[in-house]
């Protein structure tokens, strides 16, 4: 790679878009600060310790897009490849839609058959997205293939009547590579640590602990104050913001509902099933009881899922599993009453998915939305927010300043769509011609500031 003329650059936010944009720029040859207002890096992709046992905070599965980015930066980080499994109606489906699935859902052929050729339909050129829920209505009747084609809804956080049918083509349009899901050995802590290892032997600098406040622009440099104990001003000529961007979105924009969170610790002795990731408990007619959910009801009944991380296992000879479930809308704490109502009717639940689990049972803890805020400073939500419209760019109205992270372009809301954001940022500023010739820069004196969000 040709190496650039030393320039500056701050990176705020050191999760997998942080980490991802800090190296790619550090490679490219500018001087990188990498600042993080936690103590660790990886954001969501990392772990925790909950009554001196390790879990993984939510990141955990990713697409082969992002093995293959890493790679591409020199992070050779090893990962199991596994599958993901849904209940639905007392039968497993292989969460990537196959020739498997086609043949259990034979009995509704007219319903698959429409659904495919509606989905082909929808690729091509200048045709409108719509909601899943109108278009799955639409194409098939009431039944199995109408439930599971809306199964994406589920997994964003929010009802299928929120979320439109661009989400079926991002996987093949943005290479994330999501149906070979990629695991990280040891868990997302340890690759996040060795992204920031080679950030940091490549010369860059990382300051954890350390708030960024504000920022003003002199010209064309940029003078960030930061926080870590004692308030101090770090000069750069680029900014990459990897936090959630509200002010980007109309001030009524719908959000998606955070996540909940059942921290369970089983037995060493309990196999959980060879080779599998995530295993979702998808209870039938998702538009109706995704629906009351949205509308702060609780319905009688819900899904959730779980998964099994590759931590190394506990001093008392367990492994942790996390379970994620909605609250209703609105609500994002609990009292201990119904803590236990809920612990209880997952666990009655997980062991239609996991026979004989809650034998093997030593440790569950629950943790609102709430509750994560407080543990980790960081939102549940896997849709921050609902619309229809692109998301923003990674350019800012202010020259130099860039968006990275998972309120930005590129569309999904996952892991691999917040590391491609770091990557695409990262090369608009190693791109830009001003990178060499500062006296072409755009955007002349001004000042701006932002704020903390």
């Amino acid at each position: 790679m040709e190496q650039l003329p030393s320039k500056k650059a701050i990176v705020i936010g050191a999760g997998l878009a942080g980490l991802v944009s800090a190296l790619s720029l550090q490679k490219a040859g500018l001087e990188v600060t990498l600042i993080d207002q936690r103590k660790q890096v990886g954001g969501l992709c990392g772990t925790f310790k909950l009554d001196n046992r390790e879990f993984v905070i939510a990141c955990n599965d990713f697409g082969k897009g992002l093995v293959k980015l890493l790679r591409e930066l020199g992070v050779n980080f090893p990962f199991n490849h596994k599958k993901s499994s849904v209940f639905y109606r007392g039968q497993w489906f292989n969460a990537a839609p196959d020739l498997k699935m086609v043949w259990q859902l034979r009995s509704e052929w007219r319903n698959i058959f429409s659904l495919l050729g509606g989905i082909i339909a929808q690729q091509l050129p200048h045709r409108s997205s719509q909601s899943i829920e109108n278009f799955a209505n639409r194409l098939t009747s009431a039944g199995s293939v109408n439930d599971l084609s809306k199964l994406i809804a589920y997994f964003m956080g929010v009802r299928p009547s929120d979320i439109q049918t661009s989400f079926f083509g991002l996987d093949g349009k943005y290479n994330y590579g999501y149906t070979t899901m990629a695991c990280p050995m040891g868990g997302p802590q340890a690759m996040t640590n060795t992204i920031a290892d080679v950030f940091l032997q490549q010369g860059g600098k990382l300051l954890l602990n350390t708030r960024f406040t504000r920022h003003n622009k002199q010209g064309h440099h940029f003078y960030a104050e930061v926080n870590d104990g004692e308030s101090r001003i770090l000069e750069a000529d680029y900014i990459v913001d990897t936090r959630e961007q509200p002010s980007l979105y109309p001030t009524d924009s719908k959000r998606g509902l955070p996540l909940s969170m059942l921290c369970l610790a089983i037995k060493n002795d309990f196999p959980y099933p060879e080779n599998t990731h995530t295993l979702t408990y998808f209870e039938p007619d998702i538009s109706h009881w995704f629906g009351k959910l949205d509308q702060g009801i609780q319905p009688e009944h819900f899904g959730f899922h779980v998964f099994k991380s590759d931590l190394v296992p506990n001093t008392d000879n367990t492994y942790t599993l996390n379970l994620y479930f909605y609250l209703p809308r609105g609500v994002n704490q609990l009292e201990d009453g119904k803590r236990s109502i809920y612990s209880e009717y997952l666990l009655n639940r997980l062991e239609k998915l996991l026979p004989g689990i809650n034998n093997h049972l030593v440790y569950r803890r629950l943790l609102t939305p709430d509750d994560f805020v407080a543990l980790h400073g960081l939102s549940s939500r896997v849709m921050p927010f609902i619309v229809s419209r692109e998301k923003p760019h990674n350019s800012s109205s202010e020259a130099g300043y860039f968006y990275a992270g998972h309120s930005v372009y590129p569309p999904g809301e996952h892991a691999g769509a917040a590391a491609l954001s770091g990557a695409l940022a990262a090369q608009q500023i190693i791109s830009e011609k001003s990178l060499f010739n500062p006296e072409t820069s755009a955007g002349g004196h001004h000042e701006n500031a932002h704020q903390q969000a």
